[in-house]
């Protein structure tokens, strides 16, 4: 077994009971993450949009050229332009188109009035309008009822720009000329009502094309597609809905820490979890080897040191405060598995303890009267067992029964 399993092996055993308390709590975080996720989730308030709707009004016009040149023929249409002839192509003609579609149906009527609108207008920095005068002149009266999703409601118009331009500056002259500019427009106004989405609808949209009469020239300033849009929303109660880490975490967590208390109490009823002193001794010692490996040199000591007087230290930290207070070295003998500080007559040592499960264990005596050398266990002039299983010269004043240290 190495050192860190034997380490580990003591940790856990020595802090048991706060490996499995915490645990328990593991497992308790995994189980509430488990039922509050996968089994009880609760329940949230959100909002969502149950239907929608969305209106559409789009001008399309065109001009037919009734006074034929070199560059337009006569009868040539010209068709959403920007700009017309007031001379070649004075009549400007078109229609309105109105639609709407709707997420759960509709039933509308829709009155569209088409109308020229002359005016004269000041406009402010705020956008605050000063009308001067205004002259509107009927179009066109369309009704349709029961216009559904996607179906459509058209109104059509023909004016004449030149003649509308004409009167528009003969009005502003009689009344002396205004400060404002003078308008030409096509309005359409519509009129809807009825069902919409399950919802009653009673709503006006007004639609301008801008005409701006110049010189030889009218501009139509198409707005394109207006759109208004609308939309019906209500608060529902959902389950709440969690992601993928938290579903797989809280179980995760709940099989690992039961796997582990069940590993724990395990060990604990066949002891692997309880180390026996000379397992405890012998990584106290691996320890404390480290820690003081900068005061320890490894050597082979003289045969005569074993006659040399000896004080056994209990542990490799004892011999390495007196290596400190005597100002030596510590010298390990690894063919004979001791620590050794010379200091004058006298020897300090400490023997490293037997390794468990590696055979370094002294063998027990036996009666058969052989000398320790026929044994193979330590005495004058006999062998022991190395850490790697050969045998090494060991003399009988290793052994702390040896007569002599009872002299000294």
């Amino acid at each position: 077994m190495s050192g860190r399993s034997r380490r580990v092996r003591m940790w856990v055993g020595d802090n048991y009971a706060l490996i499995v308390v915490c645990l328990l709590l593991i497992g308790a975080v995994g189980g509430y993450l488990t039922y509050t996720t996968n089994v009880s989730p609760g329940m949230e308030t959100e909002t969502r949009q149950v239907s929608s709707w969305e209106s559409h009004g789009e001008f399309s016009h065109q001009a037919t050229v009734v006074n034929g040149t070199r560059a337009f023929e006569e009868g040539t249409q010209l068709r959403n332009r920007r700009v017309y002839f007031q001379e070649a192509s004075p009549e400007l003609s078109g229609e309105f188109v109105h639609s709407y579609t709707a997420s759960d149906g509709g039933d509308l009527d829709v009155d569209l009035s088409t109308d020229l609108v002359l005016r004269s207008v000041e406009t402010r920095n705020d956008d605050n309008e000063t009308v001067f005068w205004r002259v509107t002149e009927p179009l066109n009266r369309t009704s349709v009822e029961s216009l559904g999703p996607t179906e459509e409601a058209t109104a059509s118009f023909s004016t004449n720009v030149t003649e509308a331009a004409t009167e528009s500056s003969r009005i502003d002259e009689q009344l002396g000329g205004t400060p404002g500019s003078v308008e030409v427009a096509i309005v359409t106004t519509a009129n809807v009502t009825g069902t919409r989405n399950g919802q009653q609808v009673d709503t006006i949209r007004t639609v301008r094309l801008p005409i701006n009469p110049e010189s030889g020239i009218y501009r139509v300033d198409d707005p394109g597609v207006v759109a208004n849009s609308g939309s019906r929303s209500e608060e529902i109660t959902v389950p709440v809905e969690y992601g993928l880490s938290r579903r797989v975490v809280g179980p995760l967590l709940t099989l690992l820490s039961a796997l582990a208390l069940v590993g724990l109490l395990h060990g604990r009823r066949t002891g692997t979890l309880s180390p026996s002193d000379a397992e405890r001794r012998w990584v106290d010692y691996r320890s404390q080897r480290r820690e003081f490996d900068d005061w320890i040199t490894v050597g082979r000591p003289p045969e005569a040191a074993d006659a040399v007087p000896s004080i056994t230290v209990d542990s490799l930290k004892g011999l390495v405060d007196v290596a400190i207070d005597t100002d030596n070295r510590v010298i390990e003998d690894e063919a004979h598995g001791r620590y050794l500080v010379f200091d004058d007559d006298r020897v300090f040592r400490y023997d490293r303890p037997p390794e468990p499960d590696s055979g370094m264990a002294d063998a027990p005596d036996d009666d058969s009267g052989k000398s320790g050398a026929d044994r193979g266990t330590p005495g004058r002039g006999g062998r022991r067992n190395g850490a790697d299983g050969e045998d090494i010269p060991d003399d009988s004043e290793d052994s702390d029964d040896d007569p002599s240290d009872a002299d000294r």
